[in-house]
């Protein structure tokens, strides 16, 4: 293989695995989360718990905390009926999907101190860290990611608050599921393309 040709194959090695990174959703009617379902949690058992699992689809959990559905400011900060909150601690509240997710959000309310929103893919492998400013006014707002053609496994909501914790209410989870451009990404078939044109150059160039 010449350099340049060696050249050409890194460059389009480099354009097959490159993907956009997730995006932070702040609206509940983005075109990403078109024909979600919705976990209200209204059919759950008022309680505590380190983790469960919703809809058999979603889990939410954190350790050694402990996280609530509850109805006590049902109403209020973007809340409505029973939701899922967090205790006043440091720990960070983890999401998992059962199956892949092309996008995923909630209301949040409640949260006046920055949070950091880290989106894994199915291999827990980082995609992307998105800032969530501290709310201010009716503490109320939605947040959420985009996996912008990647699929999403998880992800880990963690409180940046200089005294370490923030309580925050969770309602109206949405998530689309599927994401199938993830695994075979557009960029990559091109340069599978590419790569099979510059070895039939570089053949013909042997044979002159």
């Amino acid at each position: 293989m010449t350099k340049t040709t060696a050249l050409a194959f890194a460059a389009l090695l480099s354009l097959g695995t490159a993907q956009a990174a997730p995006i932070l959703l702040t609206n509940a009617a983005s075109a990403a989360l078109a024909g979600a379902t919705v976990i209200d949690f209204e059919a759950e058992t008022q309680d505590s718990f380190t983790s469960r699992q919703f809809g058999a689809a979603v889990t939410f959990s954190t350790a050694p905390g402990l996280l609530f559905i509850e109805t006590s400011y049902s109403g209020d900060y973007a809340s409505s009926g029973q939701y899922l909150a967090n205790r006043e601690t440091a720990e960070p509240i983890e999401i998992s999907f059962a199956a892949p997710v092309s996008a995923f959000g909630f209301n949040w309310g409640a949260a006046d101190q920055p949070w950091r929103l880290e989106v894994f893919d199915t291999n827990q492998a980082l995609l992307a860290t998105l800032s969530i400013a501290a709310q201010s006014g009716d503490y109320a707002g939605f947040i959420g990611a985009d996996g912008a053609g990647a699929a999403i496994g998880s992800a880990r909501l963690t409180a940046l608050s200089s005294y370490g914790y923030d309580y925050v209410l969770i309602d109206n989870v949405q998530f689309v599921a599927g994401a199938a451009a993830a695994n075979v990404p557009e960029p990559q078939s091109l340069a599978l393309v590419g790569l099979a044109l510059l070895g039939a150059a570089a053949a013909r160039r042997r044979r002159a």
